[in-house]
């Protein structure tokens, strides 16, 4: 496929420029744009008319529903600049709906549920391989109470686990 040379890049920009693009959609849109003239003269239209079928499909109209929808999006105010954490910034930009922004956000919970089950697994391990060394078990000794805080420890993060998918797929369901 033939990529489009800087003139016919400049009659697409003309186009958002004369429909009343923001300067926030510019580069998405030139590139969308680019992309679907780019389609038409791939299947054989000439250059012009394969704008003009662009601008039949992205009007005016289209275009300004387009800066509407993903405005809010696509900028940040001052405020919510200072609010904003890096993940908000590194994704401002991006579609926050295809899963790495939810995955980004759950990082932390994921990691302490993650570590409190290693620790809790580790400790219920330690104690058991050390009460079959000595070749008795009581709850009362150390290792007993070693055992007691990993099962705890372990219990807790797998709790922690499932309720975080129930939410998640509660969210995922409405």
């Amino acid at each position: 496929m033939e990529k489009l040379n800087p003139q016919q890049l400049d009659t697409l920009y003309r186009h958002l420029v004369w429909s009343g693009t923001d300067e926030a959609l510019f580069e998405e849109l030139l590139d969308h744009l680019a992309c679907e003239v780019e389609h038409y003269m791939w299947i054989g239209l000439p250059f012009e008319t394969a704008v003009e079928k662009v601008q039949l499909e992205a009007n005016a109209k289209a275009v300004k529903h387009l800066r509407k929808t993903y405005q809010i999006e696509l900028t940040m105010s001052e405020e919510q600049l200072r609010q904003a954490n890096l993940d908000d910034i590194v994704f401002q930009f991006r579609n926050k709906a295809y899963g790495a922004y939810d995955l980004r956000m759950e990082y932390r919970n994921s990691l302490r549920t993650a570590l409190l089950m290693t620790v809790g697994l580790v400790l219920m391990i330690m104690s058991l391989l050390t009460s079959f060394n000595a070749g008795k078990w009581s709850y009362l000794s150390v290792w007993g109470l070693v055992w007691m805080a990993g099962l705890i420890s372990f219990s807790v993060a797998v709790g922690t686990c499932v309720r975080q998918r129930i939410q998640q797929k509660y969210r995922i369901a409405r």
